[in-house]
């Protein structure tokens, strides 16, 4: 008995110290030519992210050389350089819908084509369909300060418009990206509010945003007066509420909601408030002229 209980203890004890090299070689780890890289941005409402590996110059000539004119390029190292979307965009005028898609790019000395395509086969430019094609556009290189590393950049423009930008040696190109954002706003509040249980500020910023941006003033006072109804200690939802008001053209209720919102906001508004207290003053002395 004793030496069956050996031999099924031996081979625990072995599977138990392979695990542990195992693991310790998982932690080794060690520098790569072309280290993986990511760069996310909020456009309004909308994700715009790009996965890619980072080649470096390392004194070599690139443009026309190690990155051939009129050649297809995965525009970074490694694996398919990848762009998401979170909401539909316009692509340099095409519209390209929420999703993944592998950026490719064609370059030459005065124009690039940059391609978004499905990437069915999952492996860029090594398995291209051009019936993957989602769109393909040109832009114009430019020159700029030498970046020994490939970078991508999102740079925003407002809330509806960012660039995305590729860096790599003295060169760069820039895809602008533009998005609705006023349509993905309403789409994510309208589907938001009609959640049960809402936080009162939930309601009340949808109110805002709807009065700010001249939208359904019927829906707005239905969550304004929610929020009321769920916070009736806070300035904000009475703001909220004298917004609305004036937007009904009912000056005299939003006049008295914004007094209760001054009232209020001395008490207990702090930063929050002191951010809002010139707006309420402002509105009050125009709206006492109507």
């Amino acid at each position: 008995m004793k030496h069956l209980h050996t031999l099924l203890i031996v081979p625990i004890i072995i599977a138990l110290f392979l695990l542990a090299i195992q693991q310790s070689c998982a932690q080794v780890e060690m520098p790569v030519p072309s280290p993986a890289a990511s760069v996310s941005q909020v456009i309004g409402v909308t994700k715009i992210s790009v996965d890619y590996s980072s080649p470096a110059v390392r004194d070599r000539e690139i443009w026309g050389k190690l990155i051939p004119y009129g050649e297809m390029w995965r525009t970074g190292a490694n694996s398919p350089t990848k762009v998401t979307f979170s909401t539909d965009v316009m692509v340099e005028g095409q519209k390209v819908e929420a999703g993944s898609y592998t950026i490719i790019t064609i370059p030459n000395e005065k124009k690039w084509t940059v391609i978004l395509n499905k990437d069915s086969k999952g492996n860029g430019v090594f398995s291209y369909l051009e019936e993957d094609d989602v769109i393909r556009v040109e832009v114009t290189p430019k020159e700029t300060d030498m970046r020994e590393y490939l970078s991508y950049m999102i740079l925003p423009q407002s809330d509806m418009e960012a660039h995305l930008v590729m860096r790599w040696e003295k060169l760069s190109i820039a895809v602008k990206i533009t998005t609705d954002t006023k349509a993905n706003a309403v789409a994510s509040i309208d589907k938001g509010m009609g959640i049960y249980g809402r936080a009162w500020y939930d309601y009340a910023s949808a109110a805002e945003y709807y009065v700010q941006n001249d939208l359904d003033i019927a829906k707005a006072a239905t969550w304004a007066t929610l929020s009321t109804k769920l916070n009736e200690q806070h300035f904000f939802p009475q703001w909220i509420m004298a917004q609305v008001k004036a937007k009904q053209g009912k000056y005299k209720e939003a006049i008295a909601h914004a007094k209760k919102a001054q009232e209020m906001g001395a008490k207990n508004g702090g930063g929050f408030y002191d951010a809002r207290k010139a707006s309420i003053e402002t509105s009050l002395l125009q709206w006492k002229k109507k």
